[in-house]
């Protein structure tokens, strides 16, 4: 039974003032780490850290003003509620998503040379409303030393700035609807784990129950920060001696054949990495470092039998691809008696109780199908096929959708699917030509959905946000308002922080590191226009090889319950990000085995705290230094790095 709603579990206004007076400054702050200082990158974790270091300078002031102003003091709801709407922000300014999006509307352009024919391949094909094409605007903005406060620049960016930020609120809106319509299933139904969640709603618990009363977590936060705090010291003054937290890089110990075919395996010891591995279930954590050595075996073996000559073996975006269409299988076959009662419910009035939900489930399923249509109209006004833009978003949030079912079960440090998307599966098995010049210059535009955004991908965010109102009876209805709200704030704010450092810095100069993804996006445009490839059968035979091995590893899972491995694990752990994670969540995988083996659940529990507070010393102190290196105008210490 769900508890009843209640005044300390209410979205306020005064909560939402607060996360639209906070969104500008965090999105500032995270563009100056991502882009100015390369110091951190918040987005390309689950659990963003910029968040819940202001998350724990709110709860801070809070506990200041219950004990002498406690009339004004903030209820869990409202400090959930601004955590939820900075979650959103944030991911939608993160490295991989608004931060590409910004440097494509200008790159098509600035970057095209006699030599590389971009102008003549495809500069007709890019609508004016979506990009910049004059010279005296995006020279100072790639150049810098000028000012974004110029008429001529304000109003040169003002109609892509709301074109884009239009088309983001319909793309957010569709997410919403479809978390709706999975919302019951997934947290109430099957009561998936949501580690993610654990330390903020842990951090915004009152009395007895904040984490903060407890004198583990700060055993925790001591260790991790002590270490943090003696490794910036360090780093300002090289001869105080540090800690290493990146102990050595696997590929330059071994450099001899097969074994130099590893690929991306580094030993470190991040302290929150530890700790979020000891939240996630104990099955899915090993999955998670096991099938990484998996997916080293097959490079290994290949290099040994000579496969490696078969460019991109062993096919790991395609395996991927084969992955995440059978885990939604499954995820559709597990809740099939869920969507049947909503579908009948949107039907016929009957049926399943929804009053509790978000919006309606009719309305939900609207609302789907005219975000689609927006969508659609928004891809067909600038000359996208009717048929190729259906496919292209159908497939965008199949994606999405199986993402925030990975991140609610599995609830991994970081997860990485590049080369996942819509744009990879289409010309893999269309071929070039059969799409088109026209769809596919503006699926370029479309590259900050393509690329890595699914790292830094906000329908998790959404649903995370329905789970921490259920867990303390918060109504969603009008948290779905402030998701909207902080969705337009965040897009907004990004323009301007970007544009700002831009045109004062320079993205060449001083921000050139998201320039890559839009070159790179427009790199692999210009080659299918002059090597327009046909259709492949080696992609789809891995991406077949990577469903049939899904499909065998959960019917394992579904007959014996001793089973270990799930595929989500093989899913997130093909690529590099997991070779900085595997041997901190090695680490934390034997702990817990080893605590639930000799002390039981109860000393399971004991310990949470612990390494909750190993998360949360590391990423306060972290955000400290790079906030300290932005106003010294210095680079500081990095805890964590992209």
């Amino acid at each position: 039974m769900l508890p009843s709603a209640t005044k300390q579990s209410a979205v306020t206004v005064r909560a939402v003032l607060i996360g639209v007076l906070l969104i500008p400054i965090n999105c500032f702050w995270h563009i100056q780490m991502t882009l100015v200082w390369l110091m951190n990158f918040p987005a390309i974790l689950t659990l963003l850290f910029n968040v819940i270091f202001i998350l724990s300078i709110l709860v801070l002031i809070n506990q200041f003003l219950k004990r002498y102003i406690p009339k004004i003091a903030l209820q869990q709801g409202e400090l959930l509620t601004i955590y939820i709407m900075l979650c959103m922000s944030t991911a939608l300014s993160g490295y991989d998503m608004m931060q590409c999006l910004i440097s494509l509307i200008g790159t098509g352009t600035w970057y095209a040379t006699v030599e590389n024919e971009w102008i003549e391949l495809f500069g007709h094909y890019l609508p004016n409303w979506l990009v910049i094409k004059d010279h005296a605007i995006l020279a100072p903005f790639y150049e810098g030393g000028t000012t974004f406060y110029l008429t001529k620049y304000v109003q040169a960016w003002l109609v892509p700035t709301i074109c884009w930020t239009v088309f983001i609120i319909i793309l957010i809106w569709v997410m919403l609807c479809i978390n709706v319509l999975l919302r019951k299933q997934w947290i109430e139904n099957e009561r998936l784990a949501y580690p993610i969640v654990e330390l903020p709603f842990n951090m915004t618990n009152e009395g007895e129950r904040s984490i903060f009363s407890n004198r583990m977590v700060w055993v925790g936060f001591a260790m991790s920060g002590g270490i943090g705090l003696l490794n910036g010291i360090s780093y300002l003054y090289p001869f105080v001696p540090n800690i290493p937290i990146w102990i050595t890089s696997v590929n330059r110990l071994v450099t001899t054949k097969p074994w130099n075919a590893i690929f991306s395996m580094n030993v470190t010891l991040y302290p929150f990495v530890i700790g979020l591995g000891f939240l996630m279930p104990l099955s899915l954590a090993f999955s998670y470092w096991f099938f990484y050595f998996f997916w080293q075996m097959q490079r290994i073996v290949g290099s040994q039998w000579g496969l490696l000559g078969l460019p991109g073996f062993p096919y790991p975006m395609a395996q991927v691809r084969g992955v995440w269409v059978g885990l939604l299988l499954f995820a559709i076959w597990g809740g099939r008696q869920h969507l049947l009662q909503v579908l009948r419910k949107s039907l016929t009035g009957r049926g399943v109780d929804d009053s509790t939900e978000p919006m309606k489930y009719r309305n939900a399923i609207l609302g789907i199908c005219i975000g689609m249509s927006a969508i659609l109209g928004f891809c067909c006004l600038f000359g996208v096929s009717l048929w190729f833009a259906f496919s292209f978003f159908a497939i965008y949030f199949a994606l999405s959708t199986i993402i925030t079912r990975i991140r609610a079960e599995l609830g991994p440090p970081a997860h990485d699917m590049y080369g996942a998307g819509p744009d990879y599966i289409l010309t893999t098995f269309l071929g070039v030509r059969r799409i088109g010049p026209q769809n596919l210059a503006i699926m370029t535009l479309f590259y900050w959905l393509n690329r890595e955004s699914y790292r830094a991908h906000p329908m998790p965010h959404q649903l995370e946000g329905f789970k921490l109102a259920n867990r303390i009876g918060m109504p969603t209805n009008r948290l779905i308002i402030t998701i909207l709200i902080a969705a337009v704030l965040g897009s907004i704010s990004c323009f301007w922080s970007i544009l700002h450092v831009g045109y004062k810095l320079g993205m060449e100069s001083k921000l050139y590191r998201t320039t890559w993804f839009a070159r790179e996006g427009y790199s692999i445009l210009a080659s299918r226009f002059t090597q327009p490839a046909d259709v492949s059968y080696v992609d789809p035979l891995f991406m077949g090889i990577g469903f049939v091995f899904t499909i065998i590893v959960m019917l394992f899972r579904s007959k014996f319950l001793w089973w270990p491995l799930h595929p989500v694990g093989y899913a997130v752990s093909g690529w590099w990000i997991i070779g900085r994670l595997w041997f901190p969540l090695l680490i934390s995988t034997v702990l817990k085995w080893l605590i639930l083996r000799f002390g039981g659940v109860k000393s399971y529990r004991n310990l949470v705290p612990f390494f909750q507070g190993l998360i949360l010393g590391d990423f306060i102190v972290g955000s400290s230094w790079s906030i300290l290196g932005i106003l010294l105008g210095r680079p500081t210490y990095v805890f964590w790095g992209g």
